[in-house]
Order: C-alpha cells, then sequence, then structure tokens
C-alpha cells in the first residue's frame, strides 16, 4: 500500500475514472486509498481526501471480493448505510452501472429505507436492470429490483423503482422455466400491500399470476404456505387480487377447477363464485369483506358497489356518482347518501343493502327493514 505523500505526488498524473476494472492495481493508489477508508467506515478521511485531491479518487471499481465483486465507496457506502457519502461518490460523477446495480442490491436486502435507492434512480439507476448472477447467494439472482422490494416487503423502495419508470410487468424466467413477473411475487412472499400498489400502478395478471394466487393462497389457507402466510391475510390478498386486477373470468374458473374440492376454501370459492356472477364481494375502496361493525357489508342501492363503512363509501360517492344506477334526486344524491348526511355515528349509510361474503354459503344479501309502528287497537 503507497504512504499517503506517494499517493499525493503521483495523483495527478495516473488517475482515471469511471473505467471498468478488474483488478486491485488497475486502481490509482488515491482510489486505492479511499477504498480501504471506506472498508474502515473511515468517512471523514475520504471526504477530506477528496476535496483536496479531486472528486476522482470516488470513482474507483475493482471486483475481488467474495459477495459483492464491485466494491468501490459507493458500494461501500450502500453497505453501511451512509447516504451522504453514496451522494457525494454519485455527485462527483460516478456512473458505473454495474456499481451502481450492486450498491441498489446491497441497499435493498437488509433496510426498508428507500434513501439510498432513490439517490442511484435520480442519478441513473436502470430499475429495469436485468438479474445479475454475480449476486447468488445474497438474492435470489432471478429476481430483478422491483422483484426484490416485493420479496423484503419494502413498500417504500418499491414506490421509488416505480416513481423512477421501473415496469410493473416485467418478467423474469425462473431456472426452472417458469415466467415470474413482480405480482407474483407479492403473492409468493405475502406481501399484500405491495401487491396492491402493483395492481393500482398498472399491473396485468396473466394466466401464470392467476395459477400462483390459487396456488399461494389455497395452501395458506390449509396452513401450507411456504412463507407462513396466515389464512386472513391470503382471502385479503386474493380478493384485492381479483377486485383491482380484474383478470380474466375464464381464466379464474379454470383456476378454481383446477383444484380438487376437497382442497378449495369455503371463503375463496365464494369470492371466485360473486366475481364470476360480477357480484361485490368485498368494499369498493379497501377490499374488506366484512364492515366494520358487523359481519357483512353495505351494498349501495344500485347493487353495483359495496363497502365496509360510511367513510369508504363517502370517498368513493364523487367516483361511483357518475355511473350509480340507484336513485338520485336533484342534486345528485343517492337515496343512502341523503340518508347518511342525517346518521350519526360511524357506519354505511342509512337504507344500504346490507352484502357479506360467508363462509361456506353465499353471499347474504337484504335490505335493512323499516321499524313498523305497533298496531292499536280500536276504541270501543
Amino acid at each position: 500500500m503507497a504512504s499517503q505523500s506517494e499517493v499525493e505526488s503521483s495523483h495527478k498524473s495516473s488517475e482515471t475514472t469511471n473505467v471498468p476494472v478488474h483488478g486491485w492495481d488497475d486502481l490509482t493508489d488515491g482510489q486505492q486509498l479511499c477504498i480501504e477508508w471506506a472498508w474502515e467506515q473511515d468517512w471523514d478521511q475520504i471526504k477530506g481526501y477528496a476535496k483536496e485531491h479531486g472528486p476522482e479518487v470516488l470513482l474507483g471499481v475493482h471486483r475481488e471480493h467474495e459477495k459483492v465483486k464491485k466494491v468501490s465507496v459507493l458500494t461501500l457506502a450502500s453497505h453501511y448505510r451512509n447516504p451522504e457519502m453514496v451522494k457525494l461518490t454519485l455527485e462527483a460523477g460516478f456512473d458505473n452501472k454495474g456499481a451502481m446495480y450492486a450498491a441498489a442490491i446491497i441497499s435493498m436486502k437488509d433496510s426498508d429505507n428507500s434513501t439510498i435507492l432513490r439517490l442511484l434512480l435520480e442519478h441513473g439507476l436502470d430499475p429495469n436492470t436485468d438479474p445479475d448472477p454475480q449476486f447468488e447467494g445474497v438474492v435470489e439472482i432471478f429476481s430483478n429490483l422491483l422483484m426484490l422490494a416485493a420479496e423484503r416487503g419494502h413498500i417504500d423502495q418499491a414506490i421509488a423503482l416505480l416513481d423512477h419508470g421501473a415496469n410493473v410487468n416485467k418478467t423474469v424466467v425462473h431456472p426452472d422455466g417458469h415466467i415470474l413477473s413482480p405480482l407474483a411475487f407479492t403473492v409468493n412472499y405475502g406481501a399484500h400491500d405491495i401487491c396492491r400498489l402493483f395492481l393500482t400502478r398498472g399491473a396485468i395478471p396473466t394466466t401464470n399470476d392467476v395459477d400462483i394466487v390459487f396456488n399461494f393462497c389455497l395452501q395458506a389457507c390449509k396452513g401450507k404456505h411456504p412463507m407462513g402466510l396466515s389464512r386472513d391475510v391470503a382471502i385479503k390478498m386474493f380478493a384485492t387480487f381479483l377486485h383491482l386486477g380484474k383478470p380474466d373470468s375464464d381464466v379464474i374458473r379454470e383456476g378454481l377447477n383446477s383444484f380438487l374440492p376437497s382442497y378449495r376454501d369455503p371463503t375463496i370459492a365464494n369470492i371466485t363464485k360473486h366475481y364470476l356472477q360480477g357480484r361485490p364481494f368485498c368494499c369498493y375502496v379497501c377490499e374488506a369483506l366484512t364492515a366494520k361493525e358487523r359481519d357483512k357489508l353495505h351494498m349501495c342501492p344500485c347493487r353495483n358497489v359495496a363497502y365496509c363503512s360510511r367513510e369508504c363509501q363517502v370517498k368513493h360517492w364523487k367516483e361511483h356518482k357518475v355511473l350509480c344506477t340507484g336513485p338520485l334526486n336533484e342534486k345528485g344524491e343517492s337515496e343512502a347518501m341523503v340518508k347518511g348526511r342525517h346518521k350519526t355515528g360511524k357506519g354505511a349509510a342509512a337504507g344500504a343493502t346490507v352484502v357479506g361474503v360467508a363462509e361456506g354459503g353465499a353471499v347474504a344479501t337484504g335490505r335493512k327493514g323499516k321499524k313498523g309502528k305497533k298496531g292499536r287497537g280500536k276504541k270501543k
């Protein structure tokens, strides 16, 4: 290792920038020194040296490490979760795409913080970069960045990737020949919130996705999901998948029929039945299967949508009133909305139909009856 005085004397004549390198000796002495300091987390030394000798000392990349082969100040700063040093290195002109991808993988695999990932994306990291075999043993080598976010359950990172152009429908071929999508990863790893995010951001369910959803959700209902997904979460994910994804009815029918009756779950079977019939099976806004204060949902008078609460009904009304086929007054309000204005406390609007996915049976519906007056006897 060269002394600091030797580095200073040779710095100007030998410094290189983002030229891909393959060995430690290919780096300049200044770049070697900064990487050594990065291993030791001596960030102040690095900042002071870069300020004195120029940002080029931050740009070295070499490929000799047992796990992360593209080692640099950037990847080490990501490993030690130092966004300030990551930003300084990127602003110095670091643009080695392989090392940036490595830094992204490192920052995502152990932390749900999206700060470093966003910095990388803002400085040119391609969110649709294909999986890199060099990370075998660190992450699943057949998953891209969006899939990694789903695998780890890091929704902020998934949002960051989507905000910077990640393709929510970009697939990867598994070594066994199966074609996997980011949506499939959410089901495999039980990430319901990310499943919902992907569907609201344009994920289009494929036939393979439908097979995976049925398989893993039914496994969870039997207590056999490989990642320990609970039955409650599996059912909610299944409802979200149908409600927001709107997969082809024939594919859904075939998906359910591909399982023996003894393996089917009654609630999933009922959700499927009502989806195929075009009937509401969950809250239109939040996909809840029951109301907040009762075990059945409240259906809009038009009978096309249902809600778990008055809050969800009001939230959706601005959009739904254009399509609502229920009776409207001169103000453009349905009977349920008018009555709801006078209702105190929580719950859906008065006059709504009750609807719920019953365990082992069909959706129960029935209009709430009004209290009748007791009859009085005639005076003699």
